[in-house]
């Protein structure tokens, strides 16, 4: 991802499933502990309500990218969550907003596991 950081990119990740707020909770965990991503991102959950609960779920996770390495670094951390969670993870809808159109799909491609050919690589979501 050669281009340089222009205006912050900001990824939502949503789920589907019975067991979508967990992912999404293990998602948001596991790249908050993720040092290589600290000072590079800054992460949001976007809560939603849901009748009959005392508190809300979370809907998405939110990450704003505010530096090159940031992008980077997250398609290898989400692709190793979602490497870790292979028989239970729920199908994720990954949404880019802002940025280059074409940085976007670079990275959007990098989130699905593409190598820069435009093949399949192993982590693909």
């Amino acid at each position: 991802m050669g281009a340089p950081m222009g205006e912050r990119l900001r990824i939502r990740f949503e789920a589907d499933g019975p067991e979508r707020e967990e992912e999404l909770r293990s998602l948001l965990d596991w790249l908050a502990d993720d040092r290589s991503l600290r000072g590079h991102l800054r992460l949001e959950r976007i809560e939603g309500d849901t009748p009959g609960r005392m508190s809300p779920e979370i809907a998405a996770v939110l990450a704003v990218i505010s530096t090159a390495a940031g992008v980077l670094q997250l398609p290898l951390s989400y692709l190793a969550w979602r490497q870790s969670r292979r028989d239970r993870t729920p199908p994720v809808t990954v949404q880019i907003i802002g940025g280059d159109p074409a940085q976007a799909e670079e990275l959007l491609r990098a989130l699905r596991g593409e190598t820069p050919e435009g093949g399949p690589d192993e982590g693909r979501t």
